[in-house]
């Protein structure tokens, strides 16, 4: 057949930084020349490069100028320009699929010339082609994590595994427990899709941990900055995308095997999917998949931490029917996971908390050991999904996804109850189960005018409650949501807008029982409506083929949750007190903010490729989290204490990734984050904000031999450095229970290769953390008034493809 090459696109999306102007890549590898001319001479030589045949504009053209070897590439328009010297000079003009083309061009002043390729006609052999659906470009900043960066996170709780992006961290508690933070946003103000399907369990902790197996995922993606219009009010921080590769589409059966053991902890991992299409029904696809996963006490530099260990059980299914016009897809999930929380968190009075926190290292510690004692949470959470769509005609595409979610959270104290017949019955301290129903029906129309866009309706009813003979530390309460959101992009050249509305109505019922002051007791019922607008508008301009600017500005009112008014007691070695509950505060409103963000991505070069994001938010009725002192005392003993404060803030900061390509085998690559959060009620800095931090690597990739029964070996060494948070509220040590800690630098060590033995790649990679066995602290970990953070680290990942299918 004969094979013509289309124009090419407009320079994609992708997630690096724009650096100073860097020259395009030269045709087959040849280092970018620069396009000024030697000597400072700027005679203008420019013009379009065209097909002979369409007249279409041919973007990313080649133009070089021999005598120089100066070289441009042509921008979406097929415009190009250079600043010659005067002179006589050749020019060449090649792209691929046409017949390159050179002219002699006489330079004396300002010079337009168009260029006008004649296709080449190449005979080919038959091909396959594969494609995927690719999600619209948002003017938001986004970062992923897939392929051999995803597989670098394997065993990592889905918490940790985001810092590898960009201006994510995580609020953690111990080895286990990370709960990821979005410039300096977390919680309630965070979304987390698992599966298409918003993940509804009781996260109104601070220490509870996303209830997701991250080795579900192929890609995990976090829209940073507000996306409250498509994703609802709660999302003004950004939202995590849990995203499963597609059921396959070709006949045969797979599967895959992935192994993760770690030295310090102990932990073992491991998790295996099957997936399959049927032959004889190419319509039908399932795929089935499971981890187990256990690890035994941390080891900190001198020390194991006791109770620290941690085990979890998953499983998930999938089966889906898809033809061109209608499709249908049933997924189920189960998570399971046992987590050991740290005694040296309780203490008996305020001098034995103090004195606990003032220790280099924990009173009491242990030798290794996979046992998890009290104190321990104890969860499991279900999530069904069944989404289906159908093709409206050529008028566009409905899609309706309905979603059950139920979450059992068991927290066990250090001490057993006082009652004798529930302590013989080792009884949690607090039980809850949180059931939510979730649904949505979208409307994408097709293109028209340039014009995409979608419709839809989405609603949630959830219920939460404890058992009965537990403590009531939120009360019952029931939640409805119904929201209606509009999105529409228009696209012309090189620009893209997109504008977007949403209104959500939420009512809040609580219930829970109290005593007055004469002591009788009576059940509170209290009910909260709220109407919250979201609004955005956002716009990206590919200025050349490699330079793409997005701006997004937004407003979003997000209503209070439970756990903020309500919040009463002891719960997992601390305590917590809603803002409703402390006298003269009156009832909690709901957030008001105003999210701006501007991206500059600089993509696709050879060498260098990056990306800078700059935001800003204000939130008007802040609410957030601060030390009570004293610490509250109670028949449970002396504990770090909190209560939920409002207040109006702003939070300001930049993202910055970039990568350099030094040689075909060496690459450089850098990241850092800064946020700087500031009270402006109050007129200090606010409590907890992520500190200044920055990630250096250099990568070395070996070159491949032919027939090489190892390839895609490579090895890398990285650092990780924090600096000392020293943006923190005035007469800080009268405020929180101990100053920040120190910075810290970490050191580490990664090498990998795929191994061909038979017909099985093992893609095998070692890596080191805290190789130097540094002794530090994290100011976001709650655990960092007590112990240390993990000490040196070896982590084995092995990942092993399988084709079960029958050859042909």
């Amino acid at each position: 057949m004969l094979f013509r090459a289309p124009g090419r696109s407009r320079g994609r999306l992708t997630r690096w930084l724009p650096g100073v102007v860097v020259l395009c890549a030269l045709p087959l590898g040849q280092l970018a020349a620069q396009s000024v001319a030697p000597g400072g001479c700027a005679l203008l030589l420019s013009g379009r490069v065209q097909d002979h045949e369409s007249r279409g504009a041919l973007a990313g053209a080649t133009v070089v100028v021999l005598e120089t070897q100066q070289a441009t590439q042509t921008e979406p328009d097929g415009h190009y320009h250079l600043d010659l010297c005067p002179g006589v000079y050749h020019v060449q003009v090649s792209f691929v699929g046409f017949t390159p083309e050179t002219v002699e061009v006489r330079v004396s002043g300002a010079v337009l010339r168009d260029f006008q390729l004649h296709p080449d006609a190449i005979a080919l052999k038959g091909a396959v082609v594969e494609g995927q659906h690719m999600a619209a470009p948002t003017p938001q900043a986004t970062g992923n994590l897939s392929g051999q960066a995803l597989q670098q996170t394997r065993g990592q709780a889905l918490g940790e595994a985001l810092q590898k992006i960009s201006g994510v961290t995580a609020i953690q508690t111990g080895p286990s427990i990370f709960k990821p933070m979005i410039h300096g946003l977390h919680s309630n103000r965070v979304t987390i899709l698992n599966n298409g399907v918003r993940q509804e369990g009781q996260q109104w902790g601070q220490e509870h941990g996303p209830e997701i197996d991250p080795f579900i995922a192929s890609q995990l993606t976090v829209v940073k900055g507000a996306a409250s219009v498509r994703y609802g009010s709660d999302a003004i921080g950004g939202v995590v995308l849990v995203q499963p590769k597609a059921l396959r589409d070709s006949a045969g059966t797979g599967a895959e095997l992935n192994l993760v053991g770690m030295s310090n902890n102990g932990l073992g991992a491991a998790s295996g999917t099957v997936e399959g299409n049927v032959r004889q029904l190419p319509a039908l696809s399932w795929r089935a998949q499971g981890t187990v996963k256990r690890a035994g006490t941390m080891r900190a530099p001198g020390y194991y931490l006791r109770n620290s260990g941690f085990e979890e059980y998953d499983f998930s299914a999938a089966v889906g029917w898809r033809k061109a016009n209608y499709g249908l897809e049933v997924f189920y999930s189960q998570f399971n996971t046992r987590l050991g929380i740290l005694p040296a968190a309780h203490a008996e009075s305020p001098s034995d908390l103090y004195a606990a926190i003032a220790r280099r290292r924990p009173l009491e510690t242990s030798g290794f050991s996979y046992a998890i004692n009290r104190a321990y949470q104890q969860i499991s959470h279900d999530l069904l999904k069944v989404t289906g769509f159908v093709r409206t005609g050529t008028a566009g595409k409905l899609t309706a996804t309905l979603g059950q979610q139920t979450d059992y959270r068991d927290e066990y104290d250090l001490y057993s109850a006082r009652n004798a017949d529930r302590a013989a019955r080792n009884r949690p301290a607090l039980s809850y189960s949180n059931r939510t129903t979730t649904g949505e029906l979208l409307w994408e129309h097709r293109p028209l005018g340039g014009f995409t866009g979608s419709v839809g309706v989405a609603g949630t009813y959830q219920f939460n409650r404890y058992a009965d003979g537990t403590r009531g530390f939120i009360p019952f309460y029931n939640n409805t949501i119904a929201g209606a959101f509009a999105i529409e992009r228009w696209t012309r050249n090189r620009w893209q807008l997109e504008a977007g509305i949403r209104a959500d109505y939420r009512t809040l019922e609580t219930r829970r029982g109290t005593r007055d002051t004469l002591g009788v007791y009576y059940v509170d019922r209290r009910e909260f409506t709220y109407l919250t607008p979201a609004a955005s508008l956002g716009a990206i301009f590919d200025a050349t083929p490699h330079l793409t600017l997005n701006l997004t500005t937004s407003l979003t009112q997000r209503a209070p949750a439970a756990n903020e008014r309500f919040s009463d007691g002891v719960h997992n070695a601390q305590y917590e007190l809603g803002y409703d509950l402390v006298p003269g505060n009156g009832a909690l409103g709901p957030e008001t903010a105003y999210h701006t963000g501007l991206t500059a991505s600089w993509h696709d070069n050879p060498r260098l490729n990056g990306e800078l994001t700059l935001y800003q938010t204000t939130i008007d009725g802040y609410i957030h989290q601060r030390p009570i002192l004293p610490p509250v005392i109670n028949i449970r003993g002396t504990l770090v204490s909190w209560q939920y404060q409002r207040t109006n803030a702003v939070l300001r900061g930049l993202d910055l990734g970039a990568t350099y390509r030094l040689a075909p085998q060496w690459q450089v690559g850098g990241k850092a984050s800064i946020v700087r959060g500031r009270d402006t009620q109050e007129d200090e800095w606010l409590f907890f904000m992520p500190a200044d931090r920055a990630e250096l690597s250099v990568r070395y990739a070996v070159p491949e031999r032919p027939a090489a029964r190892l390839t895609g070996r490579y090895v890398q060494l990285g650092s990780y450095a924090v600096a000392r948070q020293t943006r923190v509220p005035a007469d800080y040590a009268a405020k929180d229970y101990a100053l920040p800690p120190a910075g810290y630098v970490l050191l580490g060590l990664e090498a990998g290769a795929t191994v061909h033995w038979g017909r099985l790649p093992l893609t095998i990679s070692l890596a080191g953390s805290n190789l130097l066995n540094q002794r530090y602290r994290d100011y976001l970990n709650r655990y960092r008034y007590f112990a240390d953070e993990m000490g040196r680290n070896v982590t084995l990942r092995v990942q092993v493809p399988f084709e079960l299918s029958r050859r042909r």
